[in-house]
């Protein structure tokens, strides 16, 4: 595929701006601040769209970088590219718009009914965290990111001649894994659930267990033939506030003395009628006072002991037997409720079974798939090694990058890390490895190398020989520059 034209509607700083291109290497030169970057973002945003940022990464994503600065209302482009000698035309509209992209083939006037679809298929596949780490180069950004490691081995595994095409590996091992967080879930959120209703059961079930011995303690009394020491036993064991002996005593000591102040009025006192008053006043301050003393003495708390069980339980009040048997039942329910819960909390471990089967399925495929990243990883490194040695003319002959994205240099003499080379050739390691990926990704199609000021660290020898592997590559080449000697070495070549 290659691109043909640019229309940047309304982006950025640019208002219907039109930019062609033919095959081979194309130059966009420019000083500082002149959209040159504007310019390459909005090519990527043409081919995989502008993602919005969320909470305060938002204020300085993409999306808000490149709002138009005339009319933030319109936010679109559209581009033409060609591919099998037919031409294409991509529209979009990077705002809340109710059609956002279409997908046109000029050649045949035949506008696409699945845009998304049909515009994968023209990129061949290629994933954007791909293609940002293999073709597309940001300005002083040729470093790749461990999405270029996860992104090869994907592509390597899913092309393996040994497996189905058709199969995605990457996207197995996806599901898997929300498979098995699913269970996760779903098996913590079911145990807490019977655990919460066994807790409610079980302690409903001691309530009862508690009152049953009280009714029986009680029961017990009536058999013996002590209906009093029953009911004084049935009245001790009611929860009440009470009153403390010395609020007891003090009670006491106030009505007794209410009544002999009244009685003592009754002397003094010149009418009969004011008299009589006083004297029934006096009267019923003493019976209250022996009332206090007697209703609220403190009642022994030593349980009766409990008779044989149904032994002669006719003895009892009806109520009584009543009320032992109704709590009787409740806690045989209770029990027989408890006993299908536990059941089922032992059979909710049965989630386990399904999660280990799930995780011995995913390190299956993850075993798998590290083999076949090893046997096949060799292309890349065999690909990255050839441009390496073609632009440092030698110097350095062989890379290799394993499936951490460790990079490892060798040299006709040593073995180096990224850490023991200088910024330029740093620059062109990265450099192979991102052309030598992009051969890899783009099996079913070649997209255009696009590369914003990827050369500043590059001096002339390096630059010349690189710009003399990029043109006989035979890509289409859209190069960025704020300097003129891309430009004048190209001239040479």
């Amino acid at each position: 595929m290659e691109i043909q034209e640019l229309i940047l509607k309304k982006y950025g700083k640019f208002s219907d701006h039109h930019i062609t291109f033919r095959p081979g290497i194309n130059i966009i030169y420019g000083g500082n601040e002149t959209g040159k970057t504007t310019i390459h973002s909005f090519i990527k945003a043409m081919l995989f769209g502008l993602n919005r940022a969320r909470g305060r990464a938002a204020k300085m994503d993409e999306y808000q970088i490149r709002q138009p600065w005339d009319s933030p209302g319109a936010f679109l482009g559209s581009m033409r590219v060609v591919e099998n000698g037919e031409v294409y035309r991509i529209d979009r509209c990077f705002d809340r718009s109710a059609k956002p992209l279409s997908l046109v083939c000029e050649t045949r006037i035949l506008e696409s009914e699945h845009p998304q679809e049909d515009l994968d298929i023209l990129l061949g596949g290629i994933s954007e965290a791909a293609f940002v780490n293999s073709v597309f180069i940001s300005q002083a950004r040729c470093e790749t990111d461990e999405a270029l490691a996860e992104e090869l081995r994907r592509r390597m595994v899913n092309s393996d001649h040994s497996m189905d095409g058709g199969i995605d590996v990457s996207r197995a091992l996806q599901i898997l894994r929300k498979k098995k967080r699913q269970c996760e879930q779903q098996k913590k959120k079911e145990e807490a659930a019977l655990e919460e209703k066994i807790s409610q059961k079980q302690g409903r079930a001691d309530a009862l267990r508690t009152e049953m011995e009280q009714l029986r303690a009680q029961a017990a009394c009536y058999q013996k033939g002590n209906a009093d020491q029953a009911e004084e036993f049935a009245a001790s064991e009611k929860e009440e506030a009470g009153i403390s002996p010395v609020m007891r005593a003090a009670l006491t000591a106030m009505l007794f003395i209410a009544g002999a102040l009244t009685m003592t009025g009754i002397f003094f006192a010149s009418q009969e009628a004011l008299r009589i008053f006083l004297g029934v006043f006096t009267v019923i301050f003493w019976v209250m006072a022996l009332g206090v003393h007697a209703l609220f003495r403190p009642h022994g708390k030593e349980k009766m002991p409990a008779d044989d069980a149904g032994e002669n339980l006719v003895k009892c009040p009806p109520g009584l037997i009543k009320e032992l048997q109704k709590r009787e039942e409740e806690y045989k329910n209770l029990q027989d409720d408890l006993e299908v819960l536990y059941q089922q909390h032992v059979r909710a471990g049965g989630a386990d079974t399904e999660i280990a089967a799930l995780t011995l399925a995913i390190d299956r495929i993850c075993e798998i798939s590290d083999g076949i990243f090893r046997t096949n990883g060799g292309r890349i490194n065999e690909i990255a090694s050839g441009i390496l040695e073609e632009i440092t003319m030698g110097r350095y002959n062989r890379i290799v990058l394993d499936d951490t994205a460790e990079v490892r240099i060798h040299t006709p003499e040593r073995v180096l890390g990224l850490n023991q080379v200088s910024g330029g050739t740093l620059q062109q390691i990265y450099f192979a490895l991102r052309m030598a990926a992009g051969e890899v990704f783009m099996d079913k199609t070649t997209l255009p190398v696009i590369l914003d000021e990827t050369f500043a660290m590059y001096d002339d020898r390096r630059l010349e020989a690189t710009l003399r592997w990029l043109k006989n590559s035979g890509r289409q080449v859209i190069l960025f520059t704020c300097q003129n000697r891309e430009r004048e070495i190209l001239k040479k070549l």
